[in-house]
């Protein structure tokens, strides 16, 4: 559908009108080139820059583990030869190039020219182009430096592994990748559509898995319209189990570790028997909360931990919503420190085991920490730093109030080929134990760092009940007053 069917005449006039970006540092960029992607894993940044300043490149996108490169015609012959290098689209201006996720908020109806770095490309018409991203148009144009993603491995300032800490190397080892896929086989047997009443079951399984891990229960409940649906639906009650650690000494700190649990297939409201199992999306992040909870079980932290699954992700992020504005009504939000989000986990293509953590610029210096946690704790992972996040997540209502949120998952919803379908099975997720076993290894740690880890008391007993305790009624404020479990 062309984009003038799409938009209002007055809204689509606004659009064409809209500033141009600043130009970026490269030649070329109104001229339709042929391009070339190159492999650039572990590259290594002298070898980026020169890829990027090579003879014939007029200009370049960076996407993390792979550059794409618009080179003069002449030269394509050569580049085609080399190692590493394959076509990308046959002829693609930098000015008409909108980059997207598969979950940004609206996708906007141009095929998909090609998937770079986990990111789809897509192409129109350069005044549009440079709207992207603007009014719920899908999709961001290519930023002034040419870089929508970088691997830390490829830069300057890339960091030596150094020296473990002990204690946090002891509650890294916790993560157990058997337990954690043991828990996404088990959410996948259930039909976690949010229209579908075995949500309800997957909510009391989730609350009996947060109890299991010494945490204080409790469920945020909220009303899911069906306006979105075709037919419509009416108001539907989901809510949202919570876990809550009470930290020991900053109790009223709270780091939020959060997923969510809803599925679908390719129909958004789908109330049949049609299997909805939703294994990486998102029974692994789910799972993901379930399993750094059990890690940190029976430590002590200075600051408190909530675990949260939300629901009604798949219909806008509504729990997650839900919830942040419950606890802005209550005063509570202020309490909230960090939000870490987990969704879709658990594939990766190759043995490089890319994965993202990503934000926006506001707070691109958190993204420091989950480079070090990953160099320290989890070098296995080819990981990927972005703060050109359009990734429409559950970290969006937490960033929206200021609050820095980091999203961490695998290498885009682009390169997982049952994305939103009824085969969104647990056998269908490629590599799902090294790659969500490096990623909640290196959010365990950065866990550790943002609510502190503490030394084990020399005498325990009765410290889970005392910190209880201590927490009074913020546990179960931490679910804005829902009922206790």
């Amino acid at each position: 559908m062309p984009l003038d069917r799409l938009l209002p005449p007055a809204l689509l006039a606004a659009l064409l009108l809209a500033p141009a970006a600043e130009a970026a540092p490269h030649a070329g960029r109104s001229t339709p080139l042929p391009t070339v992607v190159v492999d650039i894993h572990a590259a290594g940044s002298t070898r980026v820059e020169a890829l990027k300043a090579a003879e014939g490149v007029q200009w370049f996108a960076e996407f993390g583990n792979e550059l794409l490169l618009g080179v003069e015609p002449e030269s394509l012959a050569v580049w085609l030869t080399r190692e590493g290098v394959r076509a990308g689209p046959p002829a693609l201006a930098a000015d008409e190039l909108v980059v997207r996720d598969l979950v940004c908020g609206v996708h906007s109806p141009e095929p998909v020219l090609d998937t770079v770095g986990g990111y789809s490309l897509v192409r129109r018409p350069a005044p549009l182009a440079r709207a992207a991203g603007l009014v719920g148009v899908g999709g961001r144009p290519l930023p002034a430096d040419g870089v929508i993603a970088w691997e830390v491995a490829n830069r300057p300032e890339a960091r030596a592994k150094g020296a473990a800490d002990a204690q946090v190397q002891a509650l890294v080892d916790r993560i157990d990748t058997e337990r954690w896929f043991a828990a996404v086989e088990d959410l996948s047997t259930f039909n976690r559509n949010s229209f579908n009443p075995e949500l309800a079951m997957a909510h009391d399984w989730i609350l009996a898995r947060f109890a299991g891990a010494g945490l204080a229960t409790s469920s945020h409940t909220f009303e899911l319209g069906g306006a979105s649906c075709n037919p419509q639906r009416p108001l539907t009650t989901l809510a949202n189990p919570i876990g809550f650690r009470a930290g020991t000494t900053r109790p009223d700190e709270w780091i939020v570790v959060g997923a969510h649990y809803d599925a679908r297939n390719n129909v958004l409201c789908d109330t049949s028997t049609q299997p909805q199992p939703g294994a990486n999306d998102n029974a692994s992040g789910c799972a993901g909360v379930i399993e750094l909870a059990r890690a940190f079980q029976g430590l002590r932290t200075e600051r408190s931990l909530v675990f949260a699954c939300f629901a009604g992700e798949e219909q806008g992020l509504v729990g997650a919503r839900a919830w942040v504005g419950s606890l802005q009504s209550s005063g509570e939000l202020a309490r909230i420190q960090h939000m870490i989000n987990l969704d879709m986990i658990a594939h990766a293509i190759n043995d490089s085991l890319a994965a993202r953590a990503e934000t926006t610029p506001a707070h691109a210096g958190q993204l420091a920490r989950y480079a070090d946690a990953a160099a320290l704790y989890a070098p296995e992972l080819g990981l990927i730093l972005s703060t050109n996040t359009q990734a429409y997540s559950d970290h969006w209502p937490f960033i929206e109030r200021g609050i820095p949120g980091v999203f961490t998952w695998e290498n885009g919803a682009g390169i997982y080929p049952h994305y939103h379908q009824a085969t969104d099975l647990p056998q269908n997720m490629a590599r799902a134990h090294a790659l969500a076993g490096g990623i909640l290894r290196m959010d365990a740690a950065v866990l550790a760092g943002l609510a502190v880890l503490m030394p084990p008391l020399l005498f325990a007993d009765g410290f889970e009940a005392n910190a209880s305790a201590a927490c009074g009624t913020g546990c179960a404020s931490a679910a804005d007053g829902g009922r206790s479990d």
